[in-house]
């Protein structure tokens, strides 16, 4: 599986921008899977330090700090979703096509279902039964175990990626 080679660190303030990077099949890391703490800012400059992770911030004083203490960071300004992935776009020249490889609730890699796992999931909710008896390819979270598809969803990823892939081209 071919993953793209920037890795990221954002702050808690861009819950959506997290799942959008992984979307896109980014190793993004969230500061909100870190317990909260005073020190949280210093912990995410060291984290983005020592993973040579990309720090994603709002907050200016932080995106100081990490550049000073020579990690990579970028402030995004906008609270807009689109404007925060088109400024990424621009400076890390990111891929912007969804793919089927990161879970968007932990970060890990998703393989494709094997029979084991279709057998589990018939048990379970989490899947509609139609699309476990139509062959449909599903994906599953190595980790959490969550499942994925590419149900009426996906069309609503795919055009807003577009969106952003031509609102990008555009302003070149």
């Amino acid at each position: 599986m071919n993953h793209p080679a920037h890795q990221f660190l954002v702050d808690r303030m861009l819950g959506r921008l997290i799942a959008w990077l992984r979307i896109f099949g980014y190793d993004t890391k969230s500061a909100l899977d870190l317990e909260p703490s005073s020190d949280e800012d210093t912990r995410l400059i060291d984290i983005a330090k020592n993973e040579r992770r990309i720090l994603v911030s709002r907050d200016r004083a932080l995106i100081d700090r990490a550049k000073k203490a020579g990690a990579d960071a970028i402030l995004v300004g906008s609270d807009d979703v689109r404007d925060q992935l088109e400024k990424l776009i621009e400076r890390y020249r990111l891929d912007a096509d969804p793919n089927m490889t990161r879970c968007t609730v932990c970060n890990a890699t998703l393989r494709e279902a094997t029979k084991a796992d279709l057998e589990k999931l018939k048990k379970s909710s989490e899947v509609p039964e139609h699309l476990l008896n139509d062959k449909e390819t599903l994906w599953v979270c190595e980790k959490c175990g969550k499942a994925y598809w590419r149900g009426s969803h996906w069309r609503n990823i795919l055009k807003t990626a577009e969106e952003v892939k031509n609102s990008h081209k555009q302003a070149e």
